[in-house]
């Protein structure tokens, strides 16, 4: 219980809160593993119900039931009974055995991948902006983003409303406005441990953001080109 209000402490006061938790040099094995203990239930909630809605899916339309959308998207020269007949021969989709052993070994994977992927990006934009001048080391990135990311976890919990059917679009924003707060989160704890200007943290993980956007937009321009180039 005392450290879930410490973390509900933390959002409502990142900055003070980050530092006075950098103050005791937590070591990166327990915050790894605080991380996974808070992280890893709601991670693994949000792919069970998420895997058991796209086998739903997939069987629908192994059954011939379209999308509702199909009718606006679908082109015209398609017929949707040929639609219909073609995806009759979709093979049948895994049986819940094993899609449950492929969300052990992946769901784990899958938040240790974020972990590592936010750790050097952030460590990499907090460089550029000159927050590691008292070369405290990556090691100290990554238990901030461990930190952070525990923290975060909470978000996870209350992003379930948005798998609600139909009544979670109407939480669409809220959460994606909460979802916003927790990225740049990681920023507050990156500037604590690393004794730079709060705003410094926080504006690496924005410069994150904005890096992986043009990155996107670039791959995807590429796609275009080349097929472009082969029709």
């Amino acid at each position: 219980m005392a450290g879930l209000r410490r973390a509900l402490d933390i959002l409502r006061r990142p900055a003070p809160a980050f530092r006075d938790l950098a103050a005791e040099t937590p070591a990166l094995g327990p915050s790894l593993g605080r991380m996974l203990a808070w992280w890893l239930p709601p991670a693994f909630l949000h792919a069970g119900i998420t895997a058991w809605s796209a086998l739903r899916a997939w069987e629908g339309l192994r059954a011939g039931r379209l999308p509702a959308w199909t009718g606006i998207l679908l082109p015209a020269w398609v017929d949707p009974d040929d639609l219909r007949e073609l995806l009759a021969h979709l093979p049948p989709a895994p049986g819940p055995g094993i899609v449950a052993a492929w969300l052990l070994v992946l769901v784990p994977l899958g938040v240790l991948g974020i972990w590592l992927h936010d750790a050097v990006w952030d460590h990499t934009c907090l460089w550029a902006l000159g927050g590691l001048k008292q070369k405290r080391g990556f090691r100290i990135s990554l238990v901030a983003e461990a930190e952070a990311l525990r923290v975060a976890a909470l978000g996870s919990w209350v992003g379930l409303l948005g798998l609600l059917p139909v009544a979670g679009l109407g939480f669409a924003l809220p959460l994606a406005l909460l979802e916003g707060y927790l990225w740049i989160l990681r920023g507050f704890s990156l500037a604590a441990f690393h004794g730079c200007e709060t705003w410094k943290g926080v504006a690496a993980t924005v410069l994150h953001a904005v890096l992986m956007g043009l990155f996107a937009l670039a791959f995807a321009a590429a796609v275009l080109i080349l097929l472009g180039r082969a029709g």
